[in-house]
């Protein structure tokens, strides 16, 4: 049996380990021995910490070291923590790097002309190409750039703007590849610019504002920090100021003689290029123009049109004016008319507008991209035709019409319809007439062909004096029109005249011929104010008829029921189925029998009438009867006195009759020869003759279409 020493021994010596230079952490090894049962277990001694174990044993290993193995220990420690403090301070140093701020990325902001670059400004010409470049003195690109031109202009030009109603900016142009306009402000609301020189790299002056000139591209209209405008000419090689620079305001506006509007105190002027006025000063804002008239905004918001002298050229105020050059748009109660500067019309009804934004508007996206055109209307000049388009809608004018209208007195024809007005400035309208037979019109031409105002026909033959020119009938009372409404091929079938009123936009009658007896010898339109006034017309079915205008209404007078009349100084003459009759003015009345044959006049004191049959003259009493002459076969003329009557033979020779004694010549004791054959009507007639109390004188025409007396005498008391 082993003894009680013996139990708790170790297994291994811990000296023998560590003479191996070897140090190790043994699981000690206790002999357990059966213990009688019913005795309580024996207890383990406590255990020393890890800690203070591996301490005992390094100092036990430390002992047996020899003094040459404990230097070379000692610096091998010494090594490995060199190393690791090496190791810590460049891993230090990398953690420092770390921390260090990372360089910004690169801005870089390509535009049409320029390109911003990390707070330069490098300028491209047209080929994209490096010319030149710029530092910012505040280096955000929203700060610094290329200028845009002013958008304060307010003239009636198209508008280019975006979907929140914001102008649409453009950007200033780089001139000559050495000037460029910069925008460099601390603030995006800060306005003032640069004129930079990039070949000499320096600024050469600072304005508030800058605007371009279309139609010159060497010249810029410049706004100055003391708030005055000028213009500056880049033509040259340095800049040039080509306006002085004392203008509150100066602005360009397209137009072909290059005038500019500038502003002094109250009033805006037209100038030159070179800053001389055109314009006297005018009052109220300009906001078109062309060579000789401007459109401009008064006091009330209406627009006015004044040529460069001052003179107002229409009389009111419009919703909205259109300059063009050989006319003018107005805008009057949202319709659109187009007027000659003259005050002449190119068309008279108005065009509806279906809106109040007039001036056209381009629309585009945040991407420049269009996206909508607005335009209250447009117009299309083709030749002598002017379209206007008004949405889907279109509206032609002819041009030929409106310049016919202008040389027409009271009258304008436009689109098949006649205008009427009482006074020639024809603003007094008196009524419009729609044509059924629209007007060809030409060029050049001075009158209306097809739809017209009517002229007289003469109905008349007889013996008296026939007008020589009868011309264009009367407006009577301001109301009552006679026009003719005929095809180009007009012919008797076709022929048609209208009365119409144009109070009341009525017909009130259609015929083929009319006399109403004015005679005016003018194809200018005239007025005449009537009551009662008596017309022969001749209808539509050939039948006479006599009508009666009054002062406000026409009435018919004699029924169309003759197939000729004619006046007839206090009569007319009227033929129907039985022959050829007198009648009365007054009511319509017959003072005859029939006749069969024309009456060529009468005598009412003696109740005759002078006859006309086969180119020979005789006598008729009303009843009818024939009266017995010299001649029986008839004379080649006869003329009526209330005393004789005279009449000339085969041989032209005159000889006087007293109606009761119509065989007996009162001229005994001479014959009278005439030279010429014209008895009546116009001109020299072969002979008058002149009657005063009881004493007559005998006139005989002459070849120099002179009269001379060839016979003087009395009448005896049985002849009065």
């Amino acid at each position: 049996m082993p003894n009680e020493d013996d139990k708790t021994k170790p297994l291994y010596d811990l000296e023998e380990l560590s003479s191996n230079n070897q140090i190790f952490e043994m699981e000690s090894k206790t002999e357990v021995y059966d213990k009688p049962l019913g005795e309580p277990p024996e207890m383990k001694p406590l255990e020393k910490p890890k800690k203070e174990k591996i301490l005992i044993r390094f100092k036990t290993w430390w002992k047996k070291r020899s003094k040459q193995q404990k230097a070379l220990f000692v610096s091998g420690i010494i090594l490995v923590l060199v190393l690791i403090g090496v190791g810590l301070f460049f891993l230090i140093q990398s953690f420092k790097k770390e921390e260090t701020p990372v360089k910004p990325p690169d801005v870089i902001v390509q535009e049409e002309n320029y390109r911003y670059e990390n707070g330069r400004l490098v300028f491209l010409n047209a080929n994209k190409e490096e010319i030149g470049s710029y530092t910012c003195k505040n280096m955000n690109e929203n700060l610094c750039y290329v200028a845009y031109y002013s958008n304060e202009d307010e003239f009636d030009t198209p508008r280019k703007i975006y979907q929140d109603q914001s102008k649409v900016k453009q950007r200033s142009r780089i001139i000559n590849e050495q000037y460029v306009f910069v925008s460099d402000n601390p603030r995006e609301t800060d306005t003032s610019l640069v004129l930079y020189d990039m070949k000499d790299e320096k600024a050469v002056e600072t304005y508030a504002l800058v605007k371009n000139v279309d139609s010159n591209t060497h010249l810029y209209i410049l706004k100055n920090t003391n708030g005055l405008y000028g213009t500056l000419d880049f033509s040259g090689e340095t800049p040039t100021s080509k306006m002085e620079f004392k203008w509150s305001y100066l602005g360009y506006v397209e137009n072909t003689n290059h005038y500019f509007v500038a502003t002094e105190g109250l009033h805006q002027f037209i100038l030159k290029e070179d800053g001389s006025t055109v314009s006297t000063p005018l009052q109220g804002k300009i906001k078109n123009l062309n060579g000789s008239y401007v459109k401009l905004v008064n006091a009330e918001g209406k627009y006015d049109v004044f040529d460069f002298k001052g003179q107002k050229v229409f009389d009111d105020s419009f919703q909205y004016v259109e300059l063009y050059e050989d006319y003018v748009g107005l805008v009057l109660d949202g319709k659109f008319y187009l007027r000659y500067y003259d005050k002449n019309k190119m068309s008279e009804e108005g065009i509806e507008l279906k809106t109040t934004s007039f001036v056209k508007e381009s629309i585009y996206d945040e991407n420049q991209q269009l996206i909508e055109t607005k335009e209250a209307f447009s117009l299309e000049d083709n030749n002598n035709i002017i379209v206007v388009h008004v949405g889907e809608a279109t509206t032609s004018i002819n041009k030929l019409e409106g310049e016919l209208s202008k040389r027409l007195k009271f009258i304008n024809y436009f689109d098949g319809k006649l205008y009427f007005y009482s006074d020639n400035d024809k603003k007094d309208f008196l009524g419009t007439y729609i044509c059924s037979n629209k007007n060809n019109v030409k060029s050049g031409d001075q009158t209306l062909s097809n739809c017209s105002i009517a002229s007289d026909t003469i109905f008349e033959e007889n013996d008296f004096e026939i007008p020589g020119k009868t011309g264009k009938i009367p407006i009577f009372n301001e109301r009552f029109v006679f026009i003719n409404d005929n095809p180009d091929l007009v012919n008797e079938g076709n022929k048609t005249i209208v009365l119409y009123d144009l109070k009341k936009n009525t017909q009130l009658g259609k015929y083929m011929e009319v006399d109403t007896y004015s005679y005016t010898g003018t194809d200018e339109i005239t007025f005449r104010t009537v009551n009662d006034l008596q017309v022969v017309a001749k209808n539509k079915s050939n039948k006479y008829g006599v009508i009666k205008i009054g002062l406000s209404e026409v009435s018919g007078h004699i029924n169309f029921n003759y197939n000729e009349i004619e006046s007839l100084r206090d009569y007319y003459v009227a033929k129907d189925a039985t022959g050829y009759l007198l009648l009365k003015k007054k009511d319509g009345s017959g003072v005859t029998s029939a006749i069969p044959y024309k009456i060529r006049n009468y005598n009412e004191k003696n109740k005759v009438v002078k006859i006309k049959n086969n180119d020979k003259y005789f006598l008729r009493d009303f009843q009818g009867k024939d009266i017995s002459l010299e001649e029986k076969n008839g004379y080649a003329y006869i003329e009526l006195y209330d005393e004789f009557f005279a009449a000339v033979d085969g041989n032209n020779t005159l000889k006087l009759f007293t109606y009761d004694k119509p065989k007996n010549n009162l001229i005994k004791d001479k014959t009278i020869q005439l030279t010429s054959k014209n008895y009546y009507g116009n001109g020299t007639l072969a002979f008058k003759i002149s009657v005063n109390a009881l004493e007559y004188e005998i006139f005989v025409g002459t070849s120099d279409n002179q009269y001379t007396s060839v016979y003087k005498d009395q009448f005896d008391k049985e002849e009065r």
